[in-house]
């Protein structure tokens, strides 16, 4: 909207234990699985308005010839080797174990049923051969140790140009950074880059042995762009802002892995310019977890709710910082309701109804502004420019607080001149006026944040679709004597009995 040649891009990662063991459990192959999810996560993101310019898969053929091309760059500098190590074995099932397909107790919190690597009930990494009475998850046996050659990447090599990286760049989080500047100067360990599985991106030369899920997985980012425009290095290479948004949970793989695979590649790839790192959402104060029945799917929410809603409540609790959220459906009724509701909703609709009462709902020319007129539309201006800083620095929750504000200037402004009350219609076409430019003002403020709310008022002002770009939120978006269609309400209030039967719905799956 700012004029900008942006790509957003994102893919869904198809490969590692996770996946297996979840396609085995449902009875499905991997590549069903994924398949599946896949075409699932594309309906449900475009149905919460995310733009992607490509939604790819890391199971892509770009990907796995670029992942195969990354490893052959890095072997050919050097920065790849061998060696032999003690991996769990399943005689029965006669297959190595890497970490989801191992149960057993948790050895910080005792919960058991935990994974190898990590356990869901207190938190914990858990460290390679921690785990209290591991099992096979499939056959329930007792692993034995034995040597497999795994492939493993230089990465204590990177560790200046690492540390040069990170302590250089403004744009990333000063917690983050110095987070991982602590890893560094503890000494940086190589990183196994192989597993001993079929399913994955396969090491050349190796039959039964893919490579890590996070070896393959972020250089999806490079192989998306590259079936999006044969330019992808345009945007790789050359003069450009690389953004990557994650959660804290991937923090080690972005600012450590990612980049040094990148360094270690060469060939003029940059490392992502902002790594914008945020929380866990929990849900009503307690972890989101399918196998303990607490959560909300995607498409329940939006068999109850529009997308804005929840577009709206979660940029509202998320600041650029890596702090987790809650999602509490009392405060989600109270932020639709106090804030979309009331404010930039209540704004909206009793200006267009004043419009159509007092004005036949045609819209009045500006002859004749008045200072307290210039001033509340100079106030979209300020916006304007004020939101712009604010997304460009990541802080996205700012951006729409600053919306906020804005309809609450355009709500006092018509509450004060009281235009239902006027007697001179030249003063009542002048409010009616500021006020349908407050409108087509927050239809452009408001289309990155909520999407579908902004092509509503669009569509209601009859604005020009050619006009709808930023600089253009303080301009005169709609002619002084076109007639406006019938007025409707753009929000609805969230009932207390919607809000009761979620929390119900919640109760009953967690019994």
């Amino acid at each position: 909207m700012a004029g900008n040649d942006v790509l957003y891009i994102c893919a869904t990662d198809e490969h590692g234990t996770p996946i297996v063991v979840s396609a085995e459990k449902a009875g499905k192959t991997p590549q069903e699985f994924v398949d599946y999810y896949h075409k699932k996560d594309k309906e449900e993101f475009a149905a919460l308005g995310f733009s992607f310019d490509i939604f790819h898969r890391t199971g892509s053929k770009e990907n796995k010839e670029t992942a195969t091309h990354f490893y052959n760059r890095l072997l050919e500098q050097g920065f790849i080797y061998t060696k032999e190590v003690e991996q769990p074995y399943c005689e029965k099932c006669k297959r190595f174990l890497p970490d989801r397909f191992i149960v057993g107790t948790c050895p910080h919190c005792k919960a058991e049923r935990q994974y190898s690597d990590y356990c869901d009930s207190c938190g914990s990494t858990i460290g390679s051969g921690l785990l209290i009475s591991p099992k096979c998850i499939t056959c329930g046996g007792v692993p034995v140790a034995r040597k497999s050659k795994h492939y493993f990447f230089k990465l204590s090599e990177f560790s200046g140009k690492l540390k040069e990286y990170l302590t250089g760049n403004p744009a990333l989080q000063k917690e983050v950074v110095n987070y991982v500047v602590n890893w560094i100067d503890n000494g940086l360990v190589d990183w196994d880059i192989s597993r001993d599985l079929n399913w994955g991106v396969p090491v050349p030369g190796e039959s039964e042995k893919v490579f890590y899920v996070w070896f393959d997985a972020p250089i999806g980012y490079v192989s998306s762009t590259a079936a999006l425009t044969p330019k992808w290095e345009d945007y790789w290479k050359k003069d450009s802002k690389i953004v990557h948004f994650i959660g804290k949970d991937i923090v080690y793989h972005h600012f450590l892995f990612w980049p040094a695979m990148l360094m270690g590649v060469g060939e003029g790839l940059r490392a992502p310019d902002a790594i914008a790192v945020r929380g866990y959402l929990n849900l009503e104060h307690r972890k989101f977890s399918k196998s303990r029945n607490w959560f909300v799917s995607i498409e329940e929410y939006l068999a109850s709710f529009p997308a804005d809603y929840l577009r709206y409540y979660q940029t509202a609790f998320t600041p650029h910082t890596v702090q987790d959220a809650d999602f509490i459906w009392k405060d989600f009724q109270s932020k639709v309701n106090n804030e979309l509701v009331a404010s930039i909703g209540n704004f909206v609709h009793r200006s267009l109804v004043l419009a159509a009462k007092l004005n036949g709902g045609v819209v009045p020319s500006s002859e004749g502004l008045d200072d307290e007129d210039t001033r509340v539309l100079g106030e979209i201006t300020a916006s304007k420019e004020k939101i712009a800083k604010l997304v460009e620095g990541l802080q996205l929750k700012e951006g729409q607080e600053e919306i906020l504000s804005l309809s609450g200037v355009f709500n006092r402004y018509l509450s004060a001149r009281e235009p239902w009350k006027e007697k001179d219609k030249r003063k009542v076409e002048r409010t009616l006026y500021v006020c349908l430019r407050g409108i087509t003002g927050l239809s452009i403020l408001l289309e990155p944040f909520l999407p579908f709310t902004a092509e509503k008022l669009q569509k209601m002002l009859s604005v020009p679709k050619e006009k709808v770009a930023w600089k253009n939120a303080d301009a005169e978006l709609v002619a002084p004597g076109l007639k406006l269609s019938e007025p409707k309400p753009i929000f609805e209030k969230v009932s207390d009995e919607k809000i009761k039967l979620q929390e119900e719905k919640l109760g009953k799956m967690a019994q």
